[in-house]
């Protein structure tokens, strides 16, 4: 049985193969997943469209309904997408999955979160495949949960497909950044194929790296009480577990006004 240590749920956008592909390739032994794809235009990631694709969340966790098919946590594997509503928009993506399903409920941004938390850092260095509009807002979201965002640059100016962009071009650009006051990079969106680069780009620019893939299998196994280090996963893995809950109780501090 693949599933007998544990079982995540994975909702992403129907382009993100890169998301499917990552989970599979870094789960431990004894660890399944089971994913289902919301549509997603192949416009890219404008604030418009990302928009549009949430509205499929609720449809992606009828999978999910049937009890043999229960997993231990369930994540919207979409960054932009689980912030793209408000600062405390995760939250409602969480209410969502556990309203329709019955299981704890997760989703990219807030493994985002808890990563950076976890690794102790607050001022990111971001670089992202998306339009200024979706950037503004991303920058909103981090800012609004407590972090400082030293740099957020667009990375993708041709507007690719990113499953396309080459890790090899993301470390380039990365190289291009202005790092300073910097102590992470973020390297944001699901459907970047980057993980094999993390312990290369720690190691050569000196700062720990988090990832939309990364902080989000991270976050799964750790709901799911998966105790596994993976060493390519970079520091953020090789950290020791925390006592006590995940972020809760995140409230509003001021009107959180959206102009994307």
């Amino acid at each position: 049985m693949m599933t007998w240590r544990g079982y995540i749920g994975l909702i992403c956008p129907s382009m993100a193969v890169t998301t499917e592909d990552d989970f599979n390739r870094n789960m431990p032994e004894g660890v399944g997943v089971c994913s289902m794809h919301i549509y997603f235009e192949p416009i890219g990631p404008t604030p418009e469209n990302l928009r549009e694709m949430v509205k499929g969340l609720e449809g992606g966790c009828k999978i999910f309904d049937e009890p043999r098919a229960r997993p231990d946590v369930i994540i919207f594997g979409c960054t932009s997408g689980s912030m793209i509503n408000g600062f405390t928009f995760d939250k409602e993506c969480i209410k969502l999955i556990e309203d329709k399903t019955g299981v704890r409920g997760l989703t990219t941004s807030t493994a985002v979160l808890e990563a950076f938390e976890t690794l102790g850092v607050s001022r990111p260095a971001v670089i992202t495949p998306y339009p200024e509009a979706t950037n503004v807002m991303e920058k909103a979201f981090l800012e609004a949960n407590g972090l400082t965002v030293t740099n957020i640059v667009d990375m993708n100016k041709q507007r690719l497909w990113v499953p396309l962009i080459e890790p090899t071009y993301v470390y380039q650009q990365i190289k291009k950044m202005d790092l300073n006051g910097a102590d992470s990079i973020f390297i944001s969106c699901t459907g970047l194929n980057i993980l094999s680069m993390i312990p290369i780009i720690e190691e050569d620019f000196g700062l720990p790296v988090i990832t939309s893939n990364q902080a989000s299998i991270w976050a799964s196994l750790r709901y799911a009480r998966i105790g596994a280090k993976n060493p390519k996963l970079g520091k953020l893995s090789l950290v020791k577990k925390r006592n006590g809950s995940p972020r809760i109780g995140r409230e509003d501090p001021f009107l959180f006004l959206w102009r994307c």
